[in-house]
């Protein structure tokens, strides 16, 4: 039987259930505000824009405002991870940055939308789309240096980040190219907050601190600490 320490855990861990319940509040966060309320697509016309943020202008700036919240947690988490990986822990502050860009846009469009004047509202939604590929950009970083930093050590986890990496850079050239993103509309962020959940469950587990220390100059790689 492994040996056990005080807090009954394998020895060798040492859970981190701070930084597993930043992570799962990020999640239900972002959850939330992407659920419970649609927004127009690019299409639309500057008019039904205007209309529908004039509408339910208070709730969007709400929902802003709590997806800024799920960046801090996100961005806190990523902070917490730098005695993991500093590589990782720095992807995942810049993601925490990017999240910001799409939330930024959609509060500025509910700010000046104006069914009278509906021009500017027009021009901010054709924004949203760029919003949105600054967010996949860190995503993919984030998800290429979990890949490439922890995968060695932790194949599943590094199999599910690369699938990640794989889906947001799939969309983003599909973007470029104007082409249907299909479902990759939904894999994409999905599989980032699938990829979220796997390392919450691995920081409230103690995992992270169980990989192995790699020699620094040895053949297997130089150590996470360097």
């Amino acid at each position: 039987m492994a040996a056990k320490s005080r807090a009954g855990e394998p020895a060798g861990r040492r859970p981190d259930r701070l930084a597993a319940g930043m992570a799962a509040g990020f999640i239900v966060l972002l959850l939330a505000t992407e659920l419970v309320l649609s927004l127009p697509d690019k299409s639309a016309s500057a008019s039904t824009v205007a209309q529908f943020y004039t509408e339910h202008r208070v709730f969007i700036i709400a929902l802003q405002v709590v997806g800024f919240v799920a960046a801090g947690l996100l961005g806190a988490y990523a902070w917490r991870l730098r005695m993991v990986d500093r590589a990782v822990a720095a992807a995942g502050v810049l993601v925490a940055v990017c999240a910001l860009a799409p939330g930024l846009i959609t509060l500025v469009l509910a700010v000046v939308a104006d069914p009278a004047n509906p021009g500017p509202a027009g021009r901010w939604n054709a924004l949203e789309p760029r919003g949105d590929d600054i967010l996949f950009i860190g995503i993919a970083v984030f998800a290429v240096a979990v890949a490439v930093r922890l995968g060695r050590d932790l194949p599943l986890l590094g199999v599910v980040a690369g699938l990640v990496a794989l889906a947001c850079l799939a969309r983003l050239i599909l973007e470029a190219m104007g082409s249907s993103r299909g479902v990759l509309e939904s894999v994409a962020p999905l599989g980032f907050v699938v990829l979220v959940g796997v390392m919450a469950v691995l920081s409230f587990r103690g995992i992270f601190e169980q990989r192995p220390r790699r020699m620094a100059g040895s053949p297997a790689g130089r150590s996470r600490d360097t």
